[in-house]
């Protein structure tokens, strides 16, 4: 199983660069067709006669829809370079729509990519971009830090394994990379209420991986309820001198509550590896 299809998200932002060099070296080892979406906002119509204040935003989103043109331009520079097949589309509409529509064109491919919520253009609605994907493509996401990275083939991956739906759902989508990897380490987050199940599932799943040629290692950690979660994974893959994070994403829909905090905001802030989320 390869990626056939993968879609990235480009913008005006440095980060965005580092982005479509690490896509176009998974699509060249990947044999894979890549789509570019850039963003052109549109204002929303302006309630109460409020024409000024849209008047004073025009300059922000002909910049914006500017920013993305150029974009677009780099990419197709860079993948024609590299003998990649690609294409690169500019999506008009408003920022409460992009997000459902790079959803919809995401559900078309195999992988989609994303930069780090912070890294992104304010008009985008990088939050709802991410929740939008995770929750309504139906693929993968990798969420690419703003710092440069070579390529999306780690030699050592992490994988966060909760016993979950959604971590099973990583495991799967991520089967690419781990087949790849030459080194795979599933985390196994104990609680002391379950630390019996969640050990005998994480050997049942090294041996699922192993049917599917995929050699993976368990590293049990104890994890409290008071604990912050998110930089224990975080610390336990730099010690591991992991290349990606491959981890389950939300365990329900409520995605307010959770991002302003606990183990998903840490991760999207504060992973300097590329990080592999699945729902």
């Amino acid at each position: 199983m390869s990626f056939k299809d993968v879609i990235v998200y480009v913008d005006g932002t440095e980060a965005s660069k580092a982005r479509c060099g690490l896509v176009i070296g998974l699509a060249k080892a990947q044999g894979a067709h890549l789509v570019a979406i850039a963003f052109a906002p549109q204002a929303l119509m302006p309630l109460y006669g409020a024409d000024v204040a849209f008047a004073d935003m025009s300059g922000v989103l002909e910049s914006v829809k500017e920013q993305g043109e150029e974009a677009l331009a780099r990419f197709g520079t860079a993948a024609a370079a590299a003998g990649i097949s690609h294409e690169a589309r500019l999506m008009h509409g408003t920022s409460d729509e992009f997000p459902h529509d790079f959803a919809a064109a995401a559900r078309l491919t195999d992988l989609a990519i994303l930069g780090q919520p912070r890294d992104g253009d304010p008009l985008v609605g990088q939050y709802a971009l991410l929740e939008r994907c995770l929750f309504a493509s139906g693929r993968p996401v990798l969420i690419v830090p703003a710092a440069p990275v070579e390529s999306a083939d780690g030699d050592t991956i992490v994988v966060a394994w909760d016993g979950s739906a959604e971590a099973a759902r990583a495991f799967s989508d991520a089967r690419t990379f781990l087949k790849a990897a030459k080194r795979v380490v599933l985390l196994a987050g104990l609680r002391e209420e379950s630390r019996h199940d969640i050990g005998v599932s994480a050997d049942g799943m090294v041996a699922h991986l192993a049917r599917h040629g995929a050699k993976a290692e368990v590293i049990k950690i104890t994890m409290s309820e008071g604990g912050d979660i998110g930089r224990l994974l975080l610390s336990r893959a730099k010690e591991l001198e992991a290349d990606m994070i491959v981890m389950g994403a939300f365990h329900h829909s409520r995605w307010r509550e959770l991002i302003l905090g606990g183990v998903t905001l840490t991760m999207l802030e504060e992973a300097t590896i590329p990080l592999l989320m699945a729902h």
